[in-house]
């Protein structure tokens, strides 16, 4: 039996997102990324069992790091307006730093089969907890998980996304988005 090694492993994962990035899901092949890890096809299914496993792990391990990055920037002692921001910039932040891991878990965030896999909730149940403590101590409005979701993601997602924008014009816009979710979620 073949022993684990955690640099291949990293090296099959980078060149899988990589691949997917360039030629979308069903055109990274198992022998596609081998090529671009520098490893054998037979070393791949030392780690997983198939594509499809590998590509939900590794979709599910990206989805965690961006909670964990802005779990790293949250606090309970926060005013509803700093949390706000934080949220909002620090999402912005990571889909900037991490270009490629961030379109990486868009293209498969609207993959059906993957997507089930991966329920953002889930994923950022750590930031909703905070946003629930806020909710209960009637600092920010009760919407659902949903709605929260859909207010505080979609629209950094969107904004990160606008590459024919100058930077500096989208940090304007970043700043008044931050204005208008302060205003709408604010009690």
């Amino acid at each position: 039996m073949r022993t684990k090694d955690f640099d291949k492993q990293q090296r099959i994962k980078r060149a899988m997102v990589r691949l997917i990035l360039e030629e979308g899901i069903s055109g990274a092949s198992i022998s596609k990324i081998a090529r671009e890890a520098d490893v054998s096809s037979a070393t791949i299914y030392v780690y997983y069992n198939s594509k499809e496993e590998m590509l939900a792990e590794v979709f599910r391990e990206c989805s965690h790091d961006t909670y964990l990055f802005l779990k790293r920037r949250l606090s309970e002692s926060m005013s509803a307006a700093e949390l706000i921001e934080a949220i909002v910039r620090g999402y912005y932040d990571y889909s900037v730093e991490n270009e490629e891991i961030f379109s990486f878990v868009e293209q498969c965030s609207r993959c059906p089969t993957l997507s089930g896999n991966v329920c953002e909730e889930e994923c950022y149940c750590g930031i909703f907890d905070l946003l629930h403590a806020f909710q209960s101590r009637g600092e920010i409005r009760n919407y659902s998980d949903v709605n929260l979701n859909a207010l505080l993601f979609a629209p950094v997602r969107f904004l990160s996304m606008q590459h024919r924008i100058p930077e500096d014009s989208r940090k304007e816009h970043l700043s008044e988005l931050v204005d208008i979710l302060q205003t709408l979620l604010i009690c």
